[in-house]
């Protein structure tokens, strides 16, 4: 990846025999949105025999003193970039950054990133204002194991809950607000790699789903229109939040800021909101 430099810097791959040194790193930061659960997930998916194109760099191949990178997803139309640093210091994550951006012609997500973060965003967007760019904010909360181990999530008479089936990701994808070409890939990585939820009802239809970003987090909530307003939604988050606590994992959630019903969901749940976290086009 010698041509993604910037000035005197220039972006090193990290080995994958390395993550694992880079995960315990990030022992402290498992409530950060691309933090330890980002990359214990991409782990596991490599260990699950994963083909896709993921890979992680460093600045100038150094990452052991800050943990500095950046994880790269080569999806179909765009490349997913989750990054961030344990230094305060955000001069180092920009430049990593600024290498990316130095090929215009590539279309980037800059996902997940928290408000910690977003400085070093913003730096980037002033130095190449010619990028068109969109961001969207979501509220980032947190349920204690505590909580969670309170949530009941038995189903209603004639709804069966059950992961999600590969052949269900053309569904889950159809009414997915965030969609873009090719993102069914990515959903049919989530459903192969990650736990999930689905509520079927009697003639095995999908009605309502929830996934685990590679984040670590709950996502993708949908509750066809059909069957709102009759707490699937709710079910949804409670029966996958006590799947992801039983594995040992923090219990996290984004909600795009704008979407006050679902965020009244899941404060009345007892969801605590603990950050902002940004995704930027």
């Amino acid at each position: 990846m010698s041509q993604l430099q910037y000035n005197s810097h220039s972006l090193v791959e990290i080995a994958p025999c390395e993550w694992k040194t880079l995960l315990e790193l990030y022992e402290g930061k498992k409530t950060e949105s691309n933090g330890y659960y980002l990359i214990k997930n991409h782990i596991n998916w490599l260990a699950n025999g994963d083909k896709s194109d993921i890979k992680c760099y460093s600045l100038d191949g150094d990452w052991q003193n800050d943990g500095t990178f950046l994880m790269i997803k080569h999806l179909s139309v765009h490349k997913e970039v989750s990054f961030n640093t344990l230094s305060s210091n955000l001069d180092r994550l920009t430049s990593a950054l600024l290498c990316l951006t130095s090929k215009a012609e590539d279309i980037y997500l800059f996902a997940a990133y928290g408000e910690r973060i977003l400085p070093a965003v913003e730096v980037c967007s002033k130095q190449l204002p010619n990028l068109r760019q969109q961001t969207t904010q979501t509220a980032w909360y947190s349920a204690s194991k505590e909580l969670v181990a309170t949530f009941s999530a038995e189903p209603p008479a004639g709804i069966e809950l059950r992961s999600l089936d590969i052949e269900d990701a053309p569904t889950v994808n159809e009414i997915w607000p965030h969609r873009a070409d090719g993102s069914v890939e990515f959903v049919k990585l989530l459903i192969v790699h990650n736990v999930s939820v689905g509520a079927y009802d009697e003639q095995g239809k999908l009605i309502a789903w929830c996934l685990r970003l590679p984040i670590g987090s709950l996502g993708l909530l949908q509750v066809l229109e059909s069957h709102k307003r009759l707490g699937l939604g709710s079910l949804m988050v409670r029966y996958l939040s006590k799947k992801i606590s039983e594995m040992g994992d923090e219990v996290l959630a984004p909600v795009v800021t704008e979407n006050t019903p679902s965020r009244k969901m899941f404060e009345k749940l007892g969801f605590q909101k603990i950050d902002n976290v940004y995704w930027t086009w």
